[in-house]
């Protein structure tokens, strides 16, 4: 996670003197075949027998030998004189010792079940990978389905080697968009969106320059069987690479919210994120929402605090949690663990791809995660029509199970199987019916726009019409766009309260929610509530003119997002219908924002800025509203 063989060549000789030898023997003389083996794998209930003669038609007499067993004829194969039958498995062995001993009949055999036993001829495979991957059947599963290109799996990181040999092929292409050209032909909202989008340097070109991406991607659809590197979980499935972070390693919520949008949108129906952080955001639950509500299968990170302390967006419940566990089936050492945890998958020392066309050795739940992102995209090739429940509930029910007996904070359901998820998988009936159009876009911003927050990016000489209480001030050495930003808290046991009153008008259609917020802190301790797992803590409501909450925004603190550096995260949030017709019922609200810091030496200082609140009316004269951009 983020935190941020030897040659071949034929001897002629030896088959010179092997086809002299089988031409002399006169007559051939073969081994006799293997008796049935009713301990092999075959189909419940079902044997093969051949007749005797020459007849097509199955004899009169062996349809009165069935009927005394009281098996049923399912089906024939007339050019070869075999019958297919079903009876109870119960009396399986008893019934092919019958047919064995009856003259009328050359043989009789269970039905038994074969396997392709497809091995990737991928070099990293045997000596780095088998053994992960063989704690999960990949084999077997790789049997059943290896992806199809319609599947879109959608990795939220930071962006993939474009030019990495062992990824050719499987990029996501916007068949909408005319390369190059310099338009938005899809009315998407960007520009020459071919293939991917990255929302950090806001251009079309999602290029891996960190190489944790690009190392997510391979482990979820590198490409398999083409002597190359390493072998995907689902090796012919569509990648669609989206990036949200700097070179360094640091995004923000509101580039993730647009990202998983973006994803929906665009035709993904999985989407992995190896990222996250302990704040939570009502913002990206929201975007959460969206993409389940749309069909997405999201699988996320737990994080790698080796705690409990809740982990987001992992933890919301439209997205599958993942831990960490090594080659032998044990947590992690760094894997978080608690509640929210839904399944585990191997994250240490995983070898897949990295940047500059190479290969590398990772470790984190950030490499647990795109093993199931994978496992869930093979389930979706081997029956599209499944929906996102519907795949969610076979990758849980056919986990492995670890650690205590059923589900347990480290593990979840259990360490996913491929064979056992695929062989769970129900065929589609025929014919697969044609997906549903995707519904049309929401956009972020509403296209009539009236802002509301007056002095929300704090460049007034004064707080009004803020209302403050505690440790709260304006702050010049520090802003997020212009010259200053508020400052909350900082101080050993001080608070802060900031909030501003808003009145929606009655025909308010839509609105969207942005702020951003900067956190510098010394204090490294966690909390010991590990759904607000903070020492120091900052919170965002809209609240009543009473102080009650109405709509919690964000949650965030000490442990959360602070760095030296003071990155920004911004912090975005299109509201609800419900959210709307909550608001308006309360009639005037605050728009709250409350820090504090624990009384010990160590600090955490909370700075806010560029606060917006953007509505769209009906009736209102549309005008432009400029578009965020990342500083």
């Amino acid at each position: 996670m983020l935190q941020r063989t030897h040659s071949r060549k034929p001897c002629l000789r030896l088959a010179a003197a092997l086809t002299a030898l089988l031409l002399a023997a006169s007559p051939l003389t073969r081994a006799a075949p293997p008796s049935p083996n009713l301990q092999a794998p075959h189909v419940a209930g079902e044997l093969l027998l051949q007749w005797r003669g020459t007849a097509r038609a199955a004899p009169k007499e062996l349809e009165t030998l069935l009927a005394s067993l009281s098996a049923t004829v399912v089906q024939t194969f007339p050019a070869l004189r075999i019958a297919r039958l079903r009876l109870p498995e119960t009396r399986l062995a008893a019934t092919l010792a019958r047919l064995q001993a009856d003259p009328r009949l050359a043989w009789a055999e269970p039905n038994y079940l074969l396997q392709l036993d497809f091995t990737p001829n991928d070099p990293y495979y045997a000596s780095y990978q088998h053994n992960t991957l063989a704690n999960m059947e990949m084999e077997a599963a790789w049997d059943l389905s290896r992806g199809d290109p319609a599947v879109i799996v959608a990795i939220i990181d930071t962006g993939m080697d474009f030019a990495h040999s062992d990824l050719a092929g499987s990029v996501w292409i916007n068949d909408d968009e005319v390369p190059a050209n310099g338009l938005d032909d899809d009315a998407n909202g960007y520009v020459d969106d071919v293939q991917g989008w990255d929302f950090f340097g806001e251009d079309n070109l999602p290029q891996d320059v960190h190489g944790h991406g690009t190392h997510v991607t391979g482990i979820a659809a590198a490409r398999t069987n083409n002597g190359l590197g390493i072998a995907g979980m689902a090796g012919e499935a569509t990648i669609m690479p989206l990036s949200i972070f700097s070179p360094q390693g640091f995004g923000t919520s509101a580039d993730l919210i647009e990202a998983i949008l973006y994803a929906t949108d665009n035709g993904a129906q999985v989407i992995n994120m190896s990222l996250g952080a302990t704040s939570y955001s009502r913002g990206e639950e929201a975007a959460v929402n969206y993409a389940w509500e749309h069909g997405v299968l999201l699988v996320a990170a737990a994080g790698n605090n080796n705690n409990d302390a809740v982990h987001y967006p992992a933890a919301h419940d439209h997205v599958l949690a993942v831990s960490s566990v090594t080659a032998g089936d044990l947590r992690s050492g760094f894997s978080s663990y608690g509640d929210f945890v839904d399944l585990a998958a191997p994250g240490s020392s995983v070898m897949s791809t990295y940047k500059d066309n190479g290969y590398r050795l990772m470790s984190g739940t950030s490499m647990a995660a795109p093993h199931v992102a994978g496992l869930a995209a093979l389930i979706r090739s081997r029956n599209p029509t499944l929906s996102n429940a519907e795949v969610r509930q076979i990758l849980e029910s056919t986990a492995d199970d670890l650690g205590a007996a059923g589900w347990d904070p480290y593990y979840g359901h259990g360490r996913i199987n491929g064979r056992r998820a695929l062989e769970a998988t129900p065929l589609p009936t025929p014919p697969v019916p044609t997906p549903p159009p995707l519904p049309p876009p929401q956009p972020l911003w509403p296209p009539d726009c009236q802002e509301m927050v007056v002095n929300g990016d704090f460049e007034a000489a004064d707080l009004i019409p803020w209302q403050v209480a505690g440790q709260a001030a304006l702050d010049e050495s520090v802003a997020y766009s212009g010259a200053r930003s508020l400052r909350l808290a900082g101080l050993p046991a001080s608070t802060a309260e900031a909030w501003q009153l808003l009145s929606l008008p009655p025909d308010t259609t839509a609105a969207t929610l942005f702020f951003a917020v900067g956190i510098l802190s010394s204090d490294e301790d966690f909390g010991s509530d590990p759904h607000d797992p903070f020492d120091d803590h900052l919170k965002v409501y809209f609240r009543n003119v009473n102080g009650k909450p109405l709509i919690e925004l964000l949650r965030a603190g000490n442990t959360s997002d602070g760095a030296p550096e003071l990155p920004w995260d911004e912090v975005l949030y299109r509201l609800t219908a419900e959210d709307l017709t909550t608001l308006r019922h309360a009639g005037p609200v605050q728009l709250y924002f409350y820090a504090d810091n624990n009384d010990d030496d160590a600090t955490t200082l909370f700075h806010v800025d560029d606060v917006r609140l953007c509505l769209g009316r009906e009736g209102m004269r549309p005008r432009i509203f400029a578009p965020l951009v990342v500083n």
